[in-house]
């Protein structure tokens, strides 16, 4: 991963690149479990689209191998990389980029980025989502794929900064960016990831231990955003 990030970092595409989540959500936490592989890099769809053949071009530079025409490349060492689009001239679902390098548009990063503490810098270079509009993007971002794995990432996330202030009130300023219909819609989704969790450890033997300490911060990352949601967006 570390590898990785100094590489994209020192291209020509680090200045456009954003980490968004990871298998081990570098840059927003070092201890909660990797529940996914894959590594989600944000980019504006838009400047893509109008710079595609640079970015397949510098991507192939790098070492990169893309699945050709989907925004999925991979390493020779098995490691996979999205790209996921925003976009600063609309903010709602579509497909971006160009014809050789399609890209999902989703109109909740677009609202998310649309804040100047979206993002932070990262000790090693480029720039990471912040914590909290991690959280955010994870509670309100639908992709099928992921299932409740990032709805479970958000808790955790949130579960992890609870004596922390600044993530409070940062996650409650980028949830209130949205609908409260739909924010109720990701507590819901949310509440469903704890409690799939939850039959987990019904189910796992006594060994399990882990799952068990990941349902007690689960459960604590939802008292908190419901709590959040209580109070007001």
């Amino acid at each position: 991963m570390f590898a990785l990030l100094r590489k994209l970092g020192d291209s020509p595409l680090g200045d456009q690149l954003i980490l968004a989540g990871s298998s081990g959500l570098y840059g927003a936490s070092e201890t909660i479990p990797a529940l996914t592989e894959d590594v989600d890099v944000v980019v504006d769809a838009d400047w893509v689209a109008a710079h595609e053949t640079f970015v397949l071009q510098e991507m192939e530079r790098l070492g990169f191998r893309q699945t050709p025409q989907t925004c999925t490349f991979s390493l020779p060492d098995g490691m996979s990389l999205d790209l996921v689009g925003y976009s600063r001239e609309d903010q709602v679902d579509r497909i971006g980029g160009g014809p050789h390098l399609p890209i999902m548009v989703f109109g909740d990063l677009s609202r998310l980025l649309s804040a100047p503490e979206s993002t932070i810098e990262l000790s090693g270079g480029g720039r990471a989502l912040s914590p909290a509009a991690l959280a955010a993007s994870k509670l309100l971002t639908v992709r099928l794929e992921k299932g409740s794995k990032d709805k479970l990432q958000a808790l955790l996330l949130i579960e992890e900064n609870a004596d922390d202030p600044e993530f409070l009130a940062s996650l409650r300023r980028h949830l209130s960016y949205f609908d409260p219909e739909n924010v109720k819609d990701a507590l819901a989704d949310a509440q469903m990831a704890a409690l799939a969790v939850a039959g987990d450890v019904m189910r796992a033997d006594v060994q399990s231990s882990g799952y068990v300490s990941m349902s007690k911060a689960a459960d604590e990352g939802l008292r908190l955003l419901r709590r959040l949601w209580e109070q007001g967006l």
